[in-house]
């Protein structure tokens, strides 16, 4: 009996330090979020995509560009993601599919709401689960839709008063 004990610590003390060999070896960033420069993969995805395309000219300070993607052909799926001076996320979707497909990949499980007037442009609202604020313009030639789950409805409407199709 006393040889199991003594080989059970044995091999409980290689575990723990191997482990704790790994515990020095790996950082974490203080800010694991990386900015992406979502201006010049705008500018692209514009000579690309047949809609007009949007994004901010520019963001307030503190906010923080953190995810960019387009994807030319088919759809034409365009994507920005926003973290605002809280952290708050808002999401930018536009694709060349009906409403009611990006609401429900995207907001799932959304109510209509009302409209909302933003800098001249009626916005469709949808509230969804957990607080979920979604807005959608449909045109003929493509579905825009921002969303948060955690921004405030006033970092929403600032996010789409900012946004521009050059």
């Amino acid at each position: 009996m006393g040889d199991i004990v003594r080989s059970v610590v044995v091999l409980a003390a290689i575990v723990l330090g191997i482990w704790a060999f790994g515990l020095l070896q790996t950082s974490t960033p203080d800010d694991p979020v990386r900015d992406v420069d979502y201006a010049s993969t705008a500018d692209s995805a514009r000579q690309a995509a047949t809609y007009p395309l949007l994004a901010p000219a520019s963001l307030p300070d503190e906010w923080r560009p953190n995810g960019v993607r387009f994807t030319p052909g088919g759809t034409q799926p365009w994507h920005l993601g926003v973290l605002t001076a809280q952290d708050r996320y808002i999401g930018l979707e536009q694709e060349k599919v009906p409403a009611d497909d990006l609401l429900e990949v995207h907001a799932d499980g959304a109510k209509a709401a009302g409209t909302l007037d933003i800098a001249g442009v009626t916005w469709q609202r949808f509230d969804g689960p957990k607080n979920r604020i979604t807005l959608v313009q449909e045109t003929p030639e493509v579905t825009t839709l921002v969303t948060t789950s955690t921004a405030s409805q006033d970092d929403l409407e600032t996010f789409v008063a900012l946004l521009t199709a050059s």
